[in-house]
């Protein structure tokens, strides 16, 4: 029968691996190396303390310490056993901090790589995916649960190197005194095992912090992005008491782990000087044995049963946080599972036509075409006319392949969609849509997309040519800073028109081979419209 404990120290070590590779050995070695150089450094204190004591009345580990020495050609003296004492402990040192450097480089490495790596998957998930997720959840993966992740997966390292430490304190001691050492052992497990129902609540809370956190963004995210309504008609009153609703869960299921997490750390030192005095008094006090080697021995049990507190701490702090760590496994399983499929195929140039056969789309129980037969000729403009909610977007988003029919075909140039690497078609095809896209950035690099330096001469005239055919040269003349002036989160220093223009500039800078307006001209004067 296994134990549960035991299980799950052996899946979130496989899990640890799955992240950061060959990498989690060498901190393992770094944690046994430092616990080795300072228990070697600790048992050096007990023949340094019976330097003086005749040989009959040494015990049997000096005894052993000093034919070691003499062995290897050291001479028993006060000197030599001080100097491999302070040896072992600049070695501890060393260890420890080269542990602490690389754990830092893991921690950081891991952080940047995986945001990394949910950006593509991003980037590379269906577009109806997109729709049905809530952008507040796929913002708090980024930015906070991902590092609540890795700060789960950094604290494993840290239990891990604590049991390490332990086993080596342990052993040690065992030499010295094994039959102290079992009673240590025993009160040990008791103690872990009466923490048992703090780690289970602390992982509940933990999944709980994760799930506010993302409802938090998701509200805050559409409050902002919706500020001049709310602003023009007063409108905050409803929506932030839904709001601060949830950040006040928010902090009671953080101070609630917060009070688990401080109950281990808050009881190591009186448990642990409690037991020693115990000890001490028991073996010195009533059986009379040698001080020296009980202060040694007491040295390595009060480390040991520092480290166990400190390991049931970190693993309490590990559970704490294990809530990002699951958030972050489900939700790259997830997107794994709605990545976009698409085939090799790669198109450049745009030649005949795009053609639409028998396609059929539906959303849900809705249908919304039946067996369209359509043909867009190259250099041709084609208007399509429907009141709202008619499937005029739903018809761009397929000629663009956000979406993909449920029957019919779709073809560019006599090429089947499937066979296309989406991106290669996305590349071709300039699409101005309903809600202009628009950067808090400059104007200059909102038309040019961060493509090229809008500081370079070429890519200036390249930027200045596409606001002239867009029709918004004369009005950024008239800004305050011309093309280097900000616009603000989604344009709103500007005027709608003005939004739509920068955005179709943006298109034309491109130089598509195609090119959609999706009701792209609905704010524009009637001189910029033509």
């Amino acid at each position: 029968m296994q134990i549960p404990f035991i299980t799950s120290l052996i899946h979130y070590f496989k899990v640890v691996y799955s992240y950061t590779g060959k990498k989690l050995y060498i901190l393992l070695l770094l944690f046994l190396f430092g616990g080795l150089s300072e228990s070697i450094g600790i048992s050096m204190l007990l023949p340094v303390l019976n330097i003086e004591r005749a040989v009959s009345d040494q015990d049997q580990y000096t005894k052993t310490i000093y034919n070691f020495l003499e062995s290897i050609g050291v001479n028993i003296s006060l000197f030599p056993l001080l100097m491999l004492l302070l040896i072992a402990f600049l070695f501890k040192g060393t260890f420890v901090f080269l542990q602490k450097i690389f754990t830092s480089h893991i921690r950081l490495s891991l952080i940047k790589d995986i945001r990394i790596d949910f950006c593509n998957k991003y980037k590379g998930m269906k577009y109806s995916y997109y729709t049905d997720t809530s952008i507040g959840y796929l913002n708090n993966i980024i930015t906070t649960e991902i590092e609540r992740g890795v700060a789960a997966l950094s604290r494993y390292t840290v239990v891990i190197g604590s049991l390490f430490l332990i086993l080596i304190y342990i052993s040690f001691a065992i030499v010295i005194n094994y039959k102290m050492t079992i009673v240590v052992i025993f009160m040990s497990l008791l103690v872990f095992t009466l923490m048992r129902s703090i780690f289970r609540l602390s992982r509940k809370l933990s999944l709980l912090v994760s799930d506010t956190n993302s409802r938090v963004q998701s509200l805050l995210i559409q409050t902002i992005y919706s500020f001049k309504y709310m602003k023009a008609t007063d409108s905050f009153t409803h929506v932030f008491n839904q709001l601060f609703g949830i950040i006040n869960k928010n902090y009671i299921y953080r101070f609630k782990g917060a009070v688990l997490t401080s109950i281990p750390s808050s009881i190591i030192e009186p448990i642990s000087i409690l037991f020693i005095s115990g000890l001490v008094l028991y073996y010195v006090g009533f059986h009379g044995k040698p001080i020296a080697e009980i202060f040694v021995l007491v040295i390595f049990f009060y480390k040991a049963f520092n480290y166990v507190f400190r390991f049931q701490s970190d693993w309490q702090k590990f559970n704490a946080s294990l809530g990002g760590l699951e958030v972050m496994s489900k939700a790259l399983r997830i997107l794994n599972n709605n990545a976009e499929k698409a085939g090799n195929r790669q198109i450049n140039v745009f030649n005949k036509a795009i053609e639409l056969k028998n396609v059929n789309f539906s959303y849900g129980p809705k249908q919304v075409f039946f067996d369209v037969n359509l043909a867009i000729q190259k250099n041709k403009s084609i208007g399509i006319v429907g009141e709202s909610g008619a499937g005029k977007t739903t018809m761009f988003d397929i000629i663009t392949g956000l979406l993909t029919p449920q029957s019919g075909k779709i073809s560019i140039d006599g090429i089947d969609y499937s066979e296309l690497e989406l991106s290669s078609l996305r590349n071709v095809i300039g699409y101005v849509t309903q809600e202009p896209v628009i950067f808090n950035d400059t104007i200059a690099n909102n038309i040019s997309f961060w493509e090229c330096d809008s500081q370079e001469d070429i890519c200036k005239k390249r930027i200045k040519d596409a606001a002239i055919l867009a029709n918004c040269d004369r009005f950024i003349n008239k800004a305050e800073m011309g093309y280097e002036t900000i616009i603000g989160d989604k344009g709103v220093k500007l005027s709608g028109g003005q939004r739509q223009r920068i955005a179709t500039a943006r298109e034309l800078f491109k130089e598509p081979k195609i090119m959609i307006f999706d009701e792209a001209t609905s704010s524009l004067d009637t001189e910029s419209e033509l």
